[in-house]
């Protein structure tokens, strides 16, 4: 097998649940492989994939991994964005949690007929959500959201709110201004800026 082979990120066109992984390649500037495949594409693979869904991301050595979080924490430790410290980790690790449940709130808004009525469902949901984070990032120095760096946490913050913001969901924000201020300085990191140009929804 040859050396250089690419890491292969396999998911759909949408961000989804591949953002935080593509979000942590493009801020290590690696180079990969970006598969993106549409639900033909995707219904001719199924059987083949591991547990029948994606993402999967396909090693240099070959191996698989598979569930998105997963997927993330890897590429996370592999590229120093999990955090310094065990307590780091650890915080991001829960960080990384909380925003996974509000982000499959609004994968329901995603699928829904009726965009702006889901959208209002889940709104009380993700208000919640964030504001627990508000409280959360202010106990921990008001900077970031997990130690006292920049973590896979605070980009998946970036994507959920990406998100968010897509489905006209700015109002979930309201009192966050500590997130809000994190999100605006993950966006203006260069690489980042480059990949939300790259895949605006």
């Amino acid at each position: 097998m040859s050396s250089n082979k690419k890491m292969t990120l396999l998911y759909f066109k949408a961000p989804g649940r591949a953002a935080v992984s593509r979000m942590i390649l493009a801020y290590a500037a690696v180079d990969f492989n970006d598969k993106r495949i549409d639900f033909e594409e995707f219904g001719k693979c199924k059987s083949g994939l591991p547990y029948k869904q994606l993402p999967t991301l396909e090693l240099e050595d070959g191996k698989v991994l598979c569930q998105s979080i997963t997927i993330g924490r890897y590429l996370a430790n592999r590229y120093n964005l999990t955090g310094h410290t065990a307590m780091a980790k650890a915080e991001a690790d829960e960080v990384v949690d909380a925003l996974n449940d509000i982000q499959g709130k609004l994968f329901g808004v995603v699928f829904a007929p009726d965009k702006k009525a889901k959208m209002a469902e889940v709104m009380p949901t993700c208000e919640a959500g964030f504001k627990n984070l508000e409280k959360r990032i202010e106990a921990r120095g008001g900077q970031f959201l997990a130690g006292n760096g920049l973590t896979w946490a605070d980009l998946m913050l970036h994507g959920v709110i990406n998100l968010l913001m897509a489905f006209g969901g700015d109002a979930a924000l309201a009192g966050c201004d500590k997130l809000k201020d994190l999100n605006e300085r993950v966006g203006c990191i260069p690489n980042i800026k480059k990949y939300d140009a790259a895949n605006k929804m």
